[in-house]
């Protein structure tokens, strides 16, 4: 279902962590990632909410999923970038902010339940993508084997997309999880891409990123 918005709050408290009931987390509006990428209801048992604050040097994006089996890496490095991160459980955001040159330019952004990360240009126009470039993200994961849920956050310095926005300003973004539930992949997305096979990568399926004052 497209037409809805990705509301990030402006907070003037430090943000660490993944206690998204407490700090600033608490005054992040939850986003339900509600659909796989043909607009299907998610399955049961893979409950997703998303949560976005920024200041003026990041915009912070955290993620609560719940899981029934998980899929990733037994001895992650997060010092250092995950290639192919998406062929594991993953949250990803793509976010294209007005200094992008075209509507098929913008930048992705992923983090696994363990931390480990991913950033990358993108410029669908020729199909190109630079998997050199660093954001100079950071990253915060948890899991909670008791309760079945794992929670990540992905700091993403303005310095990435080239300036900050001002408090109003309007970007493009959608929001994404990969995970595995009865042994086959599942592909959510907060605004669904409706392509034949799994495929994120369609930006006219962006909505609007709003940046509250």
């Amino acid at each position: 279902m497209t037409g809805h918005q990705i509301v990030a709050v402006y907070t003037a408290q430090a943000v660490e962590g993944v206690e998204f009931g407490s700090g600033a987390w608490a005054d992040a509006p939850p986003l339900v990632i509600a659909h796989n990428w043909r607009g299907e209801p998610a399955p049961a048992g893979l409950a997703t909410v998303a949560r976005l604050l920024w200041n003026r040097e990041e915009i912070i994006i955290g993620y609560e999923c719940q899981y029934v089996e998980l899929d990733m890496d037994e001895n992650p490095e997060v010092s250092v970038e995950r290639h192919a991160l998406w062929d594991r459980d993953v949250c990803e955001a793509f976010i294209r902010s007005p200094r992008e040159p075209h509507a098929q330019s913008y930048r992705e952004f992923e983090v696994a339940p363990t931390g480990q990360w991913c950033d990358l240009l993108v410029d669908r126009s020729r199909m190109w993508h630079d998997w050199e470039w660093r954001s100079g993200m950071r990253t915060a994961a948890q899991i909670d084997p008791e309760s079945q849920v794992w929670r990540v956050a992905m700091a993403i310095p303005f310095t990435a997309f080239g300036g900050h926005p001002a408090p109003g300003e309007v970007w493009q973004a959608n929001l994404f999880r990969i995970s595995r539930l009865a042994g086959e992949r599942q592909y959510l997305a907060f605004s669904p891409t409706r392509t034949d096979v799994p495929n994120f990568h369609v930006a006219a399926a962006f909505v609007d990123l709003c940046f509250t004052s």
